[in-house]
């Protein structure tokens, strides 16, 4: 049983080292990232100084036009168009009152406000007391209650729950698998580890597993 739990433990401290290795690989890209995105602002910045040459062409001012002298022509042999603009009849248009509808200010209408969502009821009722793996949501739904825990997860449940008995956690997960609904998991879990604490941290995150597939 020791052996099985070093195995284990070993397993664990090498995805650990991979995790880490990772972690610094990706580092290390985005700093290269990071300054190739610098450098590429800085060119970018850069102001160029561009000189445009203009050459200003003089061009002669246009000589001033001559006016031919005005003949000397009496008032009353001037033309319509060139007589004073006191002299010319001005037509009196008459105004009316035209009516000017000026529309209504639009009133919005009310936007209906949606309704607060209904506190969740709690899934089980073979458990009396109020706990969070209760009314808490369990995440994406999976097929199979392993795949709903971590390795560190598994480890942890191992030496806590099930007193570092691997067969019995397998035997359980088996167990639970097959089941067809969270009260019968529940009622299994009652049965065979009363001693199970239901408020602890590590019970809630066992059952949080089981919902991923019971619900």
């Amino acid at each position: 049983m020791e052996n099985n739990s070093i195995e284990i433990l070993k397993d664990f401290e090498s995805r650990i080292s991979e995790l880490k290795a990772r972690i610094s690989a990706l580092e290390e890209e985005m700093e290269t990232f990071r300054k190739k995105e610098e450098e590429k602002a800085e060119a970018v910045g850069k102001e160029v100084d561009v000189d445009f040459d203009i050459d200003v062409i003089d061009l002669p001012a246009p000589a001033p036009e001559e006016s031919a002298p005005a003949a000397d022509l009496p008032a009353d042999d001037l033309p319509a168009g060139d007589l004073p603009a006191e002299d010319l009849p001005v037509e009196e248009i008459p105004v009316e009152d035209i009516p000017v509808e000026i529309p209504a200010p639009s009133v919005p209408e009310p936007v209906p406000v949606p309704e607060a969502p209904a506190k969740p009821e709690k899934v089980l009722r073979t458990v009396e007391g109020n706990y969070p793996w209760q009314t808490a949501i369990p995440g994406m739904p999976v097929k199979n209650i392993r795949s709903a825990i971590s390795l560190f997860d598994r480890a942890l449940f191992i030496n806590t729950l099930f007193k570092e008995d691997y067969a019995l956690y397998d035997r359980t997960i088996s167990d639970l698998n097959a089941l067809s609904s969270l009260d019968e998991a529940v009622d299994y879990l009652l049965g065979h580890f009363p001693d199970w604490n239901l408020g602890s941290d590590v019970v809630y995150s066992f059952i949080m597993a089981i919902r991923k597939k019971l619900g």
